[in-house]
C-alpha cells in the first residue's frame, strides 16, 4: 500500500488509467531542470534553473508522475545532448534491437519499401540503422537534431524541429518513439493524437525508462524533464486508453528500458496483448517499489555524500565517470561542494564544459591517466565492463563503485 505524503500539491487523476487520484509519496526537493545541457561558462551552468519533484502514484495501475511539474520551466528548444551512442555498449544494444525489430516485423509488416515515422529521433542513429537494415525510408523529428537536414543515403530524412500536430504528420506504416513519452505533459493526448494519424494497419514501437527499475533503486533517473514514470501496467493502460491495441511489452537493456509494441487495429497477432494477471503482477511489483522509495532514495543520497567526502579525505581522488542525467542527479544530491577530483565522460561534446547547478567541469577520460585516482563512481551498472576496460587501457588501477 502507498502511504500518502503530507505535502501540498495539486490533486490529479491518473493519466494512464483514469481510475484513481494520484497519491503523493516522495518529495525530492529541487533538482536541475536542464540536466541534458552543458555550458562553456561555469557561471551560466550554476545559474541554470531548478524545479521541484514530488512523486505521486496511482494505486490502480502504478502510474507515477511528478505532481509539482511546471511545464513553463522547460524550454523545448534548448540545446540538449543526451547522446548515448558514444558508448560501444549502447551502440551494440541499439543494433541488436534494430535487427530484432526488423525480424519480428518480417511476417506482419515487412519494412522493405515502407515508411517509418520517428518522433524524437535525437541524432538519427536508430532511424538510419532501421532504414538500412529494413530497406525502408523514414522521417524523424527532433528539435535537438544537429546534423544535416534532408534525406541521407540510409533512406532517413531528419528534421531539426518538433513533430508537427497529428493532422500534419506525413503518412507512416511504423511509428517509432524512444524516450519521448516520459517527457510529455499530456501522455494520453500525445498517444491519442498519434493513433488518429495512424492508418488502420500501422504499427508502433515505443521505448521508455522502466519505472520498475528506477523506483526499485536509488532513483538517479528520477529527473525533472521526466513527467511520467511508466511500468508495464501503466504503459499498457495508457496506450489502450489512447486507442492503440497493445501487442507486447517487455524489459530490454538489462531492465533499464521498457519496450512497448502497438497496433492501430486489434488482432494483428494471434498472441497479441498482455494477460491481465501479468499486468496486475507488474503493478504490484511497482507499488512495492514505490512503498520503499522515499526512505531508500534519501538514504542513498546521504550515503553517497558521505562516501565521496570520506574518499576525498583519504586521498583516493574519487571521480565520477558518466555525466548523463543519472550522473547530473547524483552530483546535485551528493557532491554540491565538489569534493570529487574530476568528472569524465566519453562524449567529446561535453569536454571542457560545465554541468547544471553544481557547475562540475567535464573532462575526457584520459585525464585520469597518472592522476592517482583510486575510486571511480558510476551510476549505471550496464556500463561497468566497458568502463573497467577503458580504465585498464589508461593504466588506471581504481575500484569501480556503482551508485
Amino acid at each position: 500500500m502507498v502511504r500518502a505524503l503530507d505535502v501540498a500539491v495539486p490533486t490529479r487523476v491518473c493519466d494512464a488509467c483514469a481510475g484513481a487520484e494520484l497519491v503523493a509519496f516522495s518529495d525530492l526537493g529541487e533538482v536541475p531542470v536542464e540536466c541534458g545541457r552543458h555550458w562553456a561558462a561555469e557561471s551560466e551552468a550554476v545559474a541554470s534553473p531548478v524545479g521541484r519533484v514530488v512523486l505521486g502514484c496511482c494505486p490502480e495501475c502504478g502510474y507515477v508522475r511528478n505532481l509539482a511539474f511546471d511545464e513553463s520551466l522547460v524550454d523545448p528548444s534548448a540545446p540538449t545532448d543526451m547522446n548515448l551512442y558514444h558508448s560501444p555498449t549502447f551502440r551494440a544494444f541499439s543494433s541488436e534491437l534494430v535487427a530484432q525489430l526488423v525480424a519480428e516485423l518480417a511476417e506482419r509488416l515487412p519494412l522493405a519499401g515502407r515508411r517509418v515515422l520517428e518522433i524524437g529521433c535525437a541524432q538519427g542513429e536508430f532511424l538510419r540503422e532501421l532504414c538500412r537494415v529494413g530497406g525502408c525510408t523514414g522521417v524523424g523529428y527532433d528539435p535537438s537534431y544537429a546534423g544535416p537536414a534532408g534525406p541521407d543515403p540510409s533512406g532517413a530524412e531528419l528534421r531539426r524541429a518538433p513533430a508537427p500536430p497529428p493532422g500534419e504528420l506525413p503518412p507512416f506504416d511504423l511509428l517509432v518513439s524512444r524516450f519521448v513519452l516520459e517527457h510529455v505533459a499530456d501522455p494520453a493526448g500525445f498517444l491519442a493524437g498519434l493513433r488518429e494519424a495512424a492508418g488502420e494497419h500501422a504499427l508502433g514501437h515505443l521505448q521508455v525508462p522502466d519505472a520498475e527499475y528506477d523506483l526499485a533503486t536509488a532513483g538517479w533517473e528520477v529527473i525533472y524533464p521526466h513527467v511520467s514514470y511508466l511500468g508495464a501496467a501503466a504503459l499498457c493502460r495508457l496506450a489502450a486508453r489512447a486507442g492503440w491495441s497493445v501487442d507486447r511489452t517487455g524489459p530490454v537493456f538489462s531492465g533499464l528500458i521498457r519496450r512497448l509494441d502497438l497496433a492501430a487495429s486489434p488482432g494483428s497477432r494471434a498472441d497479441a496483448g498482455v494477460p491481465e494477471p501479468e499486468l496486475r503482477a507488474a503493478r504490484d511489483r511497482l507499488l512495492a517499489a514505490v512503498a520503499g522509495f522515499d526512505q531508500r532514495h534519501h538514504a542513498e543520497r546521504r550515503r553517497w555524500r558521505e562516501t565521496i567526502g570520506r574518499l576525498a579525505d583519504e586521498g583516493a581522488r574519487p571521480v565520477l565517470w558518466g555525466t548523463g542525467s543519472r550522473g547530473v542527479q547524483l552530483l546535485n544530491y551528493a557532491d554540491p561542494n565538489r569534493r570529487l577530483a574530476a568528472t569524465v565522460d566519453v562524449n567529446p561534446a561535453k569536454w571542457g564544459r560545465h554541468l547544471p547547478v553544481t557547475g562540475h567541469r567535464v573532462d575526457r577520460p584520459n585525464r585520469l591517466r597518472g592522476s592517482g585516482t583510486r575510486a571511480v563512481i558510476i551510476t549505471n551498472p550496464v556500463y561497468r565492463d566497458e568502463i573497467a576496460a577503458s580504465l585498464a587501457g589508461l593504466g588506471v588501477s581504481a575500484e569501480i563503485l556503482v551508485a
